[in-house]
């Protein structure tokens, strides 16, 4: 199944009432194969362990590939030889918080037929709610209406620090004058909020995606996710590289929109967080395995 077919529920436009909990739209079946994954995904979203048994809501499960070494049960591997993760299941002790950035550029869309990119985002916070609802852990969705995510994140800022572990869903459009702007704008105010652990998931039109990047797209040097207003005058007389209209077709835009994640990537490297990208193109069972692959790194670093 495609993530597409998760956004057909969700609201198209960026002002309109945000889900409280996206999760509910998502259908059973999904909720099901997720719950099917949860032994694979227990491992890497289980960042809340617990060292002693003296609390309510402490559990066991076998030990998983990428659990820390701190969380397992010494009493277990020396009197039967079996490894064995401590981990806290009870509600609320772990807060999650999905921050959802809503603006004009979110309902982008390359073709009519296919979600926009605000869909997109509330179908993955709608699936990343689920998982962790799965692990008993409070999730709080913050919408973040404005289109200048490190200053929506600022007024938020008390709300988000509660929270243990984040995930910020955002096309992080760049500005064609620095391409990576958006990128290190972002790493500012998430290491100003000190939340340790976090995933940044980039939202993109399939058509804006690097995966095309040796596709027939590029050596026609078509349009891609922006044209410029007027194509036959810009054919005709090419605007200025400061304008940023080329920035968003052909070579170079796919160029910046790999350059823009990869330094996003780095940045986030350095204080415990990760990224990935989605489109409405991408399997769900890809996503889920991404941000496992993602979380498990992320643990071995702990």
């Amino acid at each position: 199944m495609k993530l597409a077919e998760l956004c057909t529920v969700y609201p198209s436009h960026w002002n309109d009432p945000a889900p409280l909990h996206p999760g509910a739209a998502i259908p059973m079946d999904v909720r099901l194969k997720l719950k099917a994954q949860r032994g694979h995904l227990q491992a890497a979203l289980d960042t809340h362990v617990q060292r002693t048994s003296n609390r309510s809501g402490l559990g066991l499960r076998p030990y998983t590939a990428g659990d820390a070494l701190r969380a397992v049960s010494l009493r277990h591997l020396l009197l039967q030889e079996e490894l064995v993760t401590r981990t806290d299941v009870s509600a609320g002790r772990f807060r999650v918080a999905i921050l959802v950035h809503c603006y004009s550029n979110m309902e982008f869309r390359s073709e009519e037929s296919e979600a926009n990119k605000m869909q997109l985002a509330w179908a993955t916070a709608g699936v990343l709610e689920n998982i962790h609802q799965q692990q008993a852990q409070k999730i709080d969705i913050i919408p973040l209406n404005g289109p200048h995510l490190s200053d929506e994140i600022r007024k938020q800022a008390a709300r988000i620090k509660r929270a243990h572990f984040c995930y910020v869903l955002t096309d992080l459009l760049f500005n064609p004058k620095d391409v990576n702007a958006s990128a290190t704008e972002l790493d500012g105010i998430l290491k100003h909020l000190r939340i340790p652990h976090g995933v940044v998931v980039v939202i993109r039109d399939f058509l804006e995606s690097p995966a095309i990047a040796e596709s027939r797209w590029i050596e026609n040097d078509a349009a891609l996710a922006f044209a410029p207003p007027d194509q036959a005058a810009a054919e005709t007389d090419p605007l200025p590289e400061s304008t940023g209209v080329e920035h968003h077709s052909g070579q170079t835009y796919l160029k910046n929109v790999v350059g823009q994640l990869n330094e996003l990537e780095s940045e986030l490297n350095n204080r415990g967080w990760t990224s990935l990208w989605l489109t409405a193109a991408h399997p769900l069972e890809t996503m889920t395995r991404r941000l496992s692959a993602r979380l498990s790194a992320l643990r071995v670093g702990l």
